[in-house]
């Protein structure tokens, strides 16, 4: 690509010469009474129309000298046509990279996102897409973007390739209206003061973080972080229960990983509706008739209880079903869709 100083002047001296071949083609066809080009109108839309390729014929030079000079338009039309299938293809190859690097922003709501990409973040993300969940993926590394998209094919993955400080280029991921962010850094500290800077920009949305350094933990609750996982506590609770009962770890890993096959069991939440017709059941009652219509298992109640929610583990039986509860239940694949056709609501949460 040239400089915009060494654009004008090729243009200029492509200006001139044009001029100039135009004015000596004039000279040499306008005293020939056989010639059609008989005026500077004539010679400017011979010209156009040579240097356009397309040639319609009805102005041509008949003079020796008028041919010699035609030949200028017609080598020049090569380099015209270059120059436009050129611009053309850098405009397109530059269109394809913008839209590839996310630059063009997405309307995804009530969407999650991972900032920053490594096998950790891959995991999470397969388990969210899973789910059929909408999810938008901010990285500052190039490379990652061809990862990213040999992965995964799906409609609900959206990636956003920019600096983790440019704030006004992060609203191409729609953060306003996403549900929760999930940071995703290696360095715990780094993790700490990039939270930091960006709840002073979105303070109003949910935030994930997973520590490698358990004792972080309070320190990360402190600035207002929704959700802090130590990823060294979940694995050695799990390690240990194989240790001890292996059953009920396995079957603890497999509730809650996400199942894309139609009989596997998933622990999943759904959203009590105003027109849920499970509304004003006692606990036991919801329970049995759950199971016995549906086929799945309550096991909890999410519930707001003095403006915060509230997880009610095993509830009491006289607890009744009230609007903007979340009720958790462990179901298969196809009890999955009778709840949710059921409840009128898909699985999962909005904070």
């Amino acid at each position: 690509m040239f400089s915009k100083k060494t654009n004008l002047i090729i243009t200029l001296v492509g200006l001139i010469l044009f001029l100039l071949f135009s004015w000596l083609l004039l000279s040499f066809e306008n005293d020939n009474e056989n010639s059609s080009i008989k005026s500077i109108g004539d010679v400017m839309w011979y010209a156009i129309i040579t240097l356009t390729t397309v040639g319609y014929g009805d102005y041509f030079p008949i003079t020796t000298g008028g041919k010699v000079v035609s030949l200028f338009f017609v080598i020049a039309s090569l380099g015209v046509l270059g120059f436009f299938l050129s611009r053309l293809t850098n405009k397109i190859q530059n269109y394809m990279e913008l839209k590839k690097n996310g630059h063009f922003g997405t309307d995804y709501e009530e969407h999650f996102i991972i900032f920053g990409w490594n096998k950790f973040g891959q995991h999470v993300a397969e388990q969210i897409l899973k789910a059929n969940n909408k999810i938008a993926i901010i990285t500052d590394n190039k490379d990652d973007i061809e990862n990213i998209k040999s992965l995964y094919s799906s409609n609900n993955l959206f990636i956003l390739l920019s600096d983790y400080k440019n704030f006004d280029e992060l609203k191409k991921a729609n953060i306003e209206k996403a549900s929760t962010l999930f940071v995703n850094f290696s360095d715990d500290t780094d993790t700490l003061v990039y939270l930091i800077n960006l709840k002073k920009h979105y303070p109003n949305i949910n935030y994930v973080v997973s520590l490698n350094n358990p004792d972080l933990k309070e320190t990360y609750k402190t600035i207002g972080t929704t959700y802090v996982i130590s990823k060294n506590e979940i694995a050695s609770k799990l390690v240990a229960s194989y240790i001890f009962e292996p059953d009920v770890a396995t079957y603890t890993e497999d509730i809650i990983t996400t199942s894309d096959k139609i009989d596997e069991f998933d622990f999943l939440e759904f959203e009590v509706i105003s027109t849920n017709p499970f509304i004003g059941l006692e606990y036991f009652d919801f329970f049995v008739k759950i199971k016995k219509d549906l086929n799945a298992v309550v096991v909890g109640i999410s519930r707001i209880i003095d403006g915060k929610r509230t997880l009610i583990k095993n509830p009491p039986n006289d607890t009744v079903i009230t609007p903007s509860d979340y009720i958790l239940m462990i179901c298969n694949g196809h009890t999955k869709k009778d709840v949710e056709a059921k409840f009128g609501v898909k699985e999962g949460r909005k904070f």
